[in-house]
């Protein structure tokens, strides 16, 4: 119970000053609201009852003096009940103690007429008079009792004024034969004053724990709009991180696609030793700079949910020797051991998701481990399988164990060594893992290493594996090269010739549509952005449109924001991220080919009628 709802108001004053005190401003309002429901029955039964009375004393025992008795008992409650409509604000907390004080008034008015007629005709010798009398008065008093017991003084200011000239009656027959009614009639008055007071403190503690509920919910409410706007701020915050991040990684794609094109060319020229290193060392900066920027790539695709699992069967073994393949010689030249064990299981799931997962534990093993080495092993756990990345590396400390899954977060690197990463690792592997239905989990001792684990269902049947198709040859192959950026158009030209392709870039869509004219592409490679608020989907639909085919289609885009992710995904366009590595685009191409070899066909037939 709150302090206020316990806080007694201060003593009633002048006549009222005897009876006990109101309660606090809050309590009494709730209070008298609750008596007013009902004071208006409480008026008309008592204006009832003193009319039927008062007919009986005329008729029966000629009392003509009830009738003035009974009107004056009418006009008191009609006064009680019209007069209380016209106090401003009776139920408020500022009016409730007026209200209760003049109620209070009235009620030991009313009490005193129902004493006065008792003390009037309460003869002792009609006893039918008196068995009325007392009926009516008891029953006034057991009304009073539910309706005004809510407050207190309100209740007593009723019964002592009703009951007391009743006591008074007997006690002036002076017949002893009236004893038990003389004795009754206090002990009467006391128990209805004993249950006014049990069922007013009742009311009391009632109300006061609606009061405490109401505050509860408003808590409540309030906690939960705050909860509501910090939400929506991390929400708004979560968006305009993902959007710097695109942006960002849009703007450094772009030159890093270029450079790593331009890097190829001059890879095919005729270099010193000096110059080879140089070129090496300038390759593995890319090279790095592309893994940082592929990191936040993946991280936009599982924020955009444009990943999906497509589970099937697979051997694990020849994932682990081409992680071995890659990851070995990177161990080796920090001076760490490698080793895998073989596993003869069989998994059912996604492979690519798998290799993903895989691939960002055994980075950051390596990357966090100073000497000892990795370990990379399959445990078969009855229906399931386990793989288990090992290594003797820093450890994490136990508080930091869910810690090291939220984005951005390292470990020992306060200085932000590009060469560690971006701390994205974990939560893309903790994001794939969500994708592929399981869950990684880690144990580790600082100092002495750490244990990543994860675990697919195994497959009882064989998986289907055919050899890779070869490579197709791209002698001759007309490729339409859209992009704004001139450095990109003269890189990926450069490397287009270098393969043999037939190549002719444009800066815009209206360019493209123009080159149509004399220029029929069987493969069009189209950057995102384009001038003019244009994209590169719409300006090869228009190409489609103008050729009335379909035109094999690659879009490449430095962009990672979810919407765009999500927009390239419906569409179905092959879609690469810049920086692009030519073997990515060559197979990318490859793949294209094999998928559309009639509208290749077709197109080449139709440029060799235009030549001829």
């Amino acid at each position: 119970m709150t302090a206020e709802a316990t806080a007694p108001a201060a003593p009633a004053r002048g006549p009222l000053r005897w009876l006990p005190r109101y309660d606090a401003p809050r309590i009494l309002a709730a209070q008298m609201s609750l008596i007013d429901q009902s004071f208006g029955c409480a008026m008309a039964g008592s204006s009832l009852a003193a009319i039927f009375l008062a007919a009986g004393l005329v008729l029966n025992w000629d009392r003509p003096g009830a009738l003035p008795w009974a009107g004056a008992m009418v006009l008191v409650c009609a006064v009680a009940y019209f007069g209380r409509l016209r106090l401003p604000g009776r139920l408020t907390e500022a009016g409730a103690a007026r209200y209760a004080r003049g109620m209070t008034a009235m009620l030991m008015l009313i009490g005193t007429l129902w004493g006065l007629v008792a003390w009037l005709y309460l003869d002792v010798r009609m006893p039918a008079v008196v068995i009325c009398i007392l009926s009516l008065i008891a029953g006034m008093s057991a009304a009073a009792l539910a309706v005004f017991s809510a407050c207190l003084p309100v209740a007593i200011g009723f019964f002592v004024p009703a009951i007391v000239p009743v006591w008074i009656a007997f006690l002036a027959t002076g017949d002893i034969e009236y004893l038990p009614m003389f004795l009754a009639t206090p002990l009467y008055l006391c128990v209805l004053l004993v249950f006014a007071r049990n069922y007013a403190r009742v009311a009391r503690q009632s109300i006061a724990l609606r009061f405490e509920n109401v505050e509860l919910i408003s808590q409540l409410r309030e906690q939960t709009t705050r909860a509501e706007a910090a939400q929506h701020a991390a929400e708004e915050a979560s968006r305009a991180k993902s959007v710097f991040l695109a942006s960002a990684s849009h703007d450094l794609r772009q030159p890093l696609h270029a450079m790593g094109l331009f890097l190829v060319s001059l890879g095919r020229t005729r270099l010193d030793e000096r110059q080879r290193q140089l070129l090496a060392h300038i390759e593995a900066s890319s090279g790095a700079a592309r893994e940082m920027l592929n990191s936040l790539l993946d991280f936009s695709k599982l924020e955009a949910g444009v990943i999906t699992a497509r589970a099937r069967a697979f051997r694990l073994q020849p994932l682990l020797h081409k992680l071995e393949n890659e990851f070995a010689p990177q161990a080796e030249a920090r001076g760490l051991v490698y080793r895998t064990r073989d596993t003869t299981v069989t998994l059912h799931g996604d492979p690519t998701l798998a290799e993903l997962v895989l691939r960002n534990l055994i980075a950051n093993a390596i990357r966090y481990t100073q000497r000892g080495g990795v370990l990379v092993a399959c445990r078969k756990r009855g229906a399931r399988a386990t793989i288990e990345v090992w290594d003797t590396g820093i450890g994490i400390p136990a508080a930091q164990h869910r810690e090291i899954f939220r984005e951005f977060h390292q470990l020992g690197n306060p200085e932000r060594d590009q060469r560690k990463g971006l701390g994205l690792g974990l939560a893309i592997v903790e994001g794939l893992a969500r994708t592929m239905q399981t869950r990684v989990t880690l144990a580790s001792s600082p100092g002495r290493g750490s244990v990543f684990r994860f675990g697919m269902p195994q497959a009882w049947e064989s998986p289907e594996e055919s050899p890779p198709p070869p490579a197709r040859a791209l002698d001759g192959l007309r490729v339409l090269v859209i992009d704004d950026d001139e450095a990109i158009r003269s890189a990926m030209s450069e490397l287009l010739s270098a393969w043999r392709c037939e190549c002719r870039t444009v800066e815009s869509e209206e360019q493209a549509l123009a080159a149509l004219a004399e220029f029929t592409p069987k493969l069009v490679l189209a950057d995102y952005r384009l001038r003019g608020h244009r994209t590169g989907q719409q300006a090869l639909d228009a190409i489609r449109q103008r050729l009335g085919r379909h035109v094999p289609a690659i879009i490449i885009t430095g962009d990672t924001a979810a919407d765009r992710l999500r927009t390239a995904h419906a569409t179905g366009t092959a879609l690469l991220h810049k920086p692009v590595i030519p073997q990515e685009l060559q197979a990318a191409i490859d793949t294209l080919l094999r998928e559309f070899p009639a509208e290749v066909s077709n197109a080449a037939d139709r440029q060799a009628a235009v030549t001829k």
